[in-house]
């Protein structure tokens, strides 16, 4: 027994000393991350870790706001991812301005105020601005890899020269008695794991580095709303250098900032082509089927009245929500107005879904406080300078008075409330808990119409008629009986109201109808009425729109109006009427007037995806209004129909609609559109054109390309101008002003110094004089016989930026050859497969060198080592050196200085450091051992000097290389214009995301 002891002793010892030997290690892990990060935050401002605390800034910036939570989602913790329902916003800088995507104009201002109506995406857009700065710099979708000093794998981060560094501030949390604006900037960077950054942040800010998004004015307690805005004007003079935006919403905006002439964007609403974009990345439950949406647009397009509801993101948001769980799979249809969908939210997001979580209140007791509450609010007077919410104190009466009258006790009155924020949506928590209100205005003046009956609400409506205006047109929607009585008295007070009354009213007597209806037939088009003429123009719509016999008489009239002309102002409100329609039968009519009715293209435009079948009915007619309408609609089943109509009908207008969809291809989303269309032979197809820009098997786009730019340079050699605001991708353009498609070789121009002085000089002036001088040297060049007017042409339809380069390109190159413009592909990929063998190449060669030369200074005479080796070696390193900077760029058939200098280069730094290796290995082994060590070299040599020799005779510039890249870059998945990551925010809104590399 002992002796077994004794033997099983040694193998317990091993075990217990192996424990101890992980836990000491645990132990000693924790014990040495414990100090790094207590070091960490010590030295985080330090000019030593600055840049590793923006990186981890940069990671967790991007945590915090890839993703979002919508509250009244079944699951509120699963959070939506926000590239796949952010689509971009757009904004005016006035009523009536022309519309830009928000992000533009952000990044065109130093310093704006964002306003906007309650869920139009003012805070997304900022989180999403946020997001694209961090994922420009910060990729974790694209493998990890790990460092020699690291073994776990992480995602880099490439800070490059950090500018516009954000800080997203939620200005109901800025606390002035606690700190000024700097003071929470810093606090920012500490919540985002860059602590100790006060030194750090005031250089930054003093160097105009940071983007500082103050977001929520409207969301400051009243009282404090002054001394906020006062301290951010003092931040922008102080610290102008740097980007500043504020947002606020339009009913709570005083004009604070415009003594300092702060430019105001307004953010617009959703168009058809938006509304899709986030309805395709609405994270739709896995049952339904594939074509959900499909059937959701086409529920829309059936409801005249829910339609411009969809156009709000807050409101789309729970037309979404409320399809996903109600409708989706069902034969039901969406509500016809609007009270019945306010209805139908209200009821489907007071029922609770979730069985995990226990529900203490019934959902007739939260709508009746939802009631309570919405009446309370609505009856704050219109005066009041933030009549939205509600003080926290108020709301508590409110609730209690109706906990009391359903026999409840008063004081569950926050667990009530707390329920109803966080599971239904419905009312939100402002000002740290100060104030409540609810998520649209509209929510609350349903639910307050709903609290009244008739006769109180014209009462209230009299003494306030503008606070109450909608409630009315609400309370004739949602009510079932007869409301003849209530509309009748509303005619005598204000016409208006009473049209758009009966246009939402159920039931209503015939002969007040025809009496309404009569008056504003009578006003219709007759400026001196003063009408409200959108107002107007929206109840015509509705009317019109109904199936019974009332709506198609007033139909029939709109249509004679609009047919009339000898009343142009009459005309122009019923073209309006009618697109407001959003019938289809109203859109093939304007479609059959369109080159006779003024104003039925923009309303074509206005009525969206509704009016794509009519247009497409309508090419023989009028081709190129029918292809200026698809194009301005700029929608996935408008740009089909262009496509249709360019591949399927010999048309002479197929140049002006080939310059249509070219423009629609810098859009991605459109784009893959594009690639997935189904391709008609046309017979000549410039498919070479898109050979450096198509994806593996991207042979349909290579064919949409190549008829695109046939189409387009066609089009170019006649006399017809490009619309305005047609961009034609320049991807299309580029190659067919650089390729002579007829050449079998390079054909060069001989450059004046003037042309390339010219241009030189306007790279860095302003664009309009940038491109006064780049017309100057077009119109040279034409003269002299150096450039055909065609391709001058197509130069002016360039951005500016790439007909420089194109320019340029063309002076040092002249035309190019097909077969060299489909070389770029072979040689970007070869570029960056060389680049890696001269690094190879030149470690191989410095490590055998650097031993060559140390090994005789230590006196290693037991090797064979000595100095003599050091003379041959060096100078049979040189003369190779030189025997390459003297011949190899000779053999280049790039006639540009510096590309041949380069290639030179290249080859001598390789021989230089590889020949000397050689040595080395003969100084350490000798026999067979010397032959085999030496392989490694030689081989890398000869691999690294056939790569850079094929650089050498490369019959395509490294210039141009660069320029095909930036060409393809921005419209890489992605990247670009138009991305649906998108595309623009409780409005889920941009472009999108831009990230720097892939």
């Amino acid at each position: 027994m002992g002796d077994q002891v004794r033997q099983w002793l040694p193998v317990a010892g091993a075990f217990v000393l192996g424990v101890l030997v992980l836990k000491l290690k645990d132990w000693f892990k924790r014990l040495v991350d414990k100090a790094a990060a207590a070091l960490y935050r010590r030295l985080a401002g330090s000019a030593l870790l600055r840049r590793t605390a923006l990186r981890r800034y940069t990671v967790k910036t991007h945590e915090r706001n890839r993703s979002f939570s919508v509250s009244f989602r079944p699951d509120e913790n699963q959070a939506m991812d926000m590239a796949s329902v952010y689509v971009p916003l757009r904004t005016a800088t006035g009523f009536g301005a022309e519309q830009r995507e928000a992000a533009v104009s952000l990044d065109e201002s130093r310093q704006a105020v964002v306003l906007g109506v309650p869920g139009a995406g003012k805070t997304m857009l900022l989180r999403h601005t946020v997001l694209a700065w961090a994922r420009e710099r910060y990729r974790p979708d694209l493998p990890p890899c790990r460092a020699w000093y690291d073994p776990r794998r992480r995602h880099r981060v490439d800070l490059g020269a950090p500018t516009d560094i954000p800080v997203l501030l939620s200005l109901h949390s800025v606390d002035l008695d606690a700190g000024d604006i700097t003071a929470h900037i810093v606090n920012h960077f500490a919540d985002h794991d860059f602590p100790n950054a006060r030194t750090w942040v005031e250089r930054a800010l003093t160097e105009g580095r940071l983007a500082v998004y103050f977001d929520g004015l409207d969301e400051v307690p009243t009282a404090q709303r002054p001394r906020v805005a006062a301290e951010i004007r003092r931040f922008m003079r102080v610290h102008d250098r740097c980007r500043a935006v504020v947002t606020c919403r339009v009913a709570v905006y005083r004009g604070e900032f415009a003594e300092e002439a702060v430019p105001v964007l307004l953010v617009e609403e959703f168009d058809d082509r938006l509304i899709q974009r986030f309805l395709h990345g609405w994270p739709w439950p896995r049952e339904l089927a594939a074509d959900t949406v499909e059937q959701l647009l086409g529920a829309l397009r059936d409801t005249p009245q829910l339609k411009p509801l969809a156009r709000n993101p807050l409101l789309l948001t729970m037309i979404a929500h409320l399809y996903s769980y109600e409708y989706a799979g069902t034969d039901q249809v969406l509500p016809h107005n609007r009270a019945d969908f306010y209805n139908e939210v209200t009821v489907s997001l007071l029922r609770d879904r979730d069985r995990d979580k226990v529900r203490r209140f019934p959902p007739t007791l939260k709508r009746a406080i939802l009631q309570q509450l919405g009446l309370a609010a609505q009856s704050v007077p219109s005066d009041a300078y933030d009549r939205l919410a509600m003080p926290y104190e108020k709301v508590r009466r409110e609730v209690g008075a109706v906990l009391e009258r359903y026999g409840r006790p008063p004081d569950e009155t926050d667990e009530v409330l707390a329920e109803i924020v966080d599971r239904s949506g419905l009312l939100l928590v402002i000002d740290n808990g100060e104030r409540y209100q609810f998520a649209h205005l509209t929510l609350q003046e349903y639910l307050a119409a709903t609290a009244l009956q008739a006769d109180v609400l014209l009462d209230r409506y009299r003494r306030d008629p503008h606070v109450w205006r909608e409630v009315v047109r609400l309370w004739c929607g949602a009510e079932p009986r007869d409301c003849t009585p209530l509309v009748r008295e509303i005619l005598a007070l204000d016409p208006l109201l009473a049209f758009q009354c009966l246009a939402d009213a159920q039931l209503i007597d015939d002969a007040l109808a025809d009496e309404i209806i009569a008056h504003f037939h009578a006003l219709l088009g007759d400026e001196s009425a003063f009408l409200e003429q959108d107002a107007v123009v929206a109840a015509y719509g509705v009317v019109a729109a109904q199936r019974r016999a009332r709506g198609a008489a007033v139909f029939e009239w709109l249509c004679a109006a609009a047919w009339d002309a000898s009343n142009p102002g009459r005309s122009h409100m019923a073209v309006r009427a009618l697109a407001a329609t959003n019938v289809l039968k109203a859109a093939r009519f304007l479609v059959e007037r369109m080159t006779e009715l003024p104003g039925a293209e923009e309303a074509l435009v206005a009525m969206g995806d509704l009016a794509v079948p009519a247009l497409e009915e309508g090419w023989t007619g009028a081709t190129r209004q029918v292809a200026w309408v698809l194009w301005r609609l700029r929608t996935e089943k408008a740009t089909l129909v262009l496509w249709r109509g360019l591949t399927t009908r010999g048309t002479v207008e197929n140049g002006l609609v080939a310059a249509f969809l070219a423009d629609l291809l810098r859009d991605r989303g459109l784009e893959e559109v594009l690639r997935g269309a189904r391709i008609t032979p046309t017979g000549a197809v410039f498919d070479w054109v898109w050979k450096p820009f198509a994806r593996r098997g991207d042979e349909p786009m290579t064919s949409v390309a190549g008829t695109l730019a046939f189409f387009l340079s066609s089009f170019a050699r006649g006399q017809e101008p490009l619309p305005d605001h047609v961009r034609p991708d320049p991807r299309i353009l580029v190659p067919l002003v650089l390729v002579d498609e007829e050449a079998d070789n390079p054909s060069g121009i001989d450059p004046t110094g003037r042309w390339v002085r010219l241009l030189s000089d306007a790279a860095e002036e302003d664009p309009d004089e940038q491109r006064a001088e780049r017309l100057v040297v077009v119109e040279e060049m034409i003269a002299a016989g150096a450039l055909p007017r065609w391709r001058g042409r197509l130069i002016d339809w360039m951005p500016p930026q790439d007909a420089r380069h194109t320019l340029q390109e063309l002076l040092a190159s002249g035309c190019l050859t097909k077969a060299m413009w489909e070389q770029c592909v072979d040689e970007l990929a070869y570029r960056n497969k060389s680049s890696m063998w001269a690094r190879i190449a030149l470690a191989v060669g410095l490590g055998g060198a650097l031993f060559s030369a140390v090994a005789p200074l230590f006196s290693w005479r037991q090797w064979k080592v000595t100095p003599d080796w050091i003379v041959p070696t060096a100078s049979l390193s040189l003369a190779l050196a030189g025997l390459t900077l003297a011949v190899l760029p000779l053999a280049a058939k790039d006639r540009r200085i510096g590309s041949r200098f380069m290639n030179g280069w290249l080859s001598c730094t390789v021989l230089s450091g590889v020949v000397p290796t050689f040595f080395a290995p003969s100084a350490l082994l000798g026999g067979w051992t010397v032959t085999a060590v030496a392989a490694l070299p030689i081989v890398t040599m000869g691999v690294a000097m056939r790569v850079e020799s094929r650089q050498a005779r490369t019959t395509v510039g490294w210039q141009l290389l660069r320029f095909v890249e930036a060409l393809a870059a921005p419209y890489a998945p992605g990247q670009g214009p138009g991305a649906a990551a998108s595309g623009s925010s409780s409005t889920f809104v941009s472009n999108s995301l831009n990230p720097r590399r892939r």
